[in-house]
């Protein structure tokens, strides 16, 4: 079972790579929580729950950055639980600013679908970014 969940968690990033973000719906769960951990000062830190939650998420970071590229170089099969190291560069639209920043995501998977998404991040190259003038 748990080879179909790393299975899912690769087909989300292939879909958030083609910017098919409608479709990665159709993988998460009615109870899907995604936790962005991260200060106050970065704005879409929090807890989105759910289809509308996910969106939301999308709707706040949309005006903010572009991502250039976002490379899951590592799946760690932990049963109902994949966790995924990345890293990803991102440009700052209000000032044109670049960052890298490494990531570990931690997916739960249940029947097939994500119903958690634990995003853990470089915060600080991010927060740095936002906050410098061009």
């Amino acid at each position: 079972m748990s080879r179909q969940n790393v299975d899912v968690v690769r087909r989300f990033f292939q879909l958030f790579d083609e910017a098919r973000l409608t479709d990665i719906e159709a993988l998460l769960t009615d109870d899907f929580e995604w936790v962005y951990h991260g200060p106050k000062s970065l704005p879409w830190a929090g807890t989105y729950r759910g289809v509308e939650g996910f969106r939301q998420f999308f709707t706040i970071v949309r005006d903010l950055i572009q991502v250039q590229e976002c490379v899951a170089y590592d799946y760690l099969d932990a049963g109902d639980r994949v966790v995924v190291l990345g890293v990803s560069r991102t440009r700052v639209l209000t000032n044109d600013r670049r960052y890298e920043a490494q990531w570990m995501n931690v997916f739960t998977v249940r029947d097939g679908l994500i119903s958690r998404y634990l995003d853990l991040y470089d915060t600080a190259s991010v927060v740095e970014a936002l906050g410098q003038e061009h």
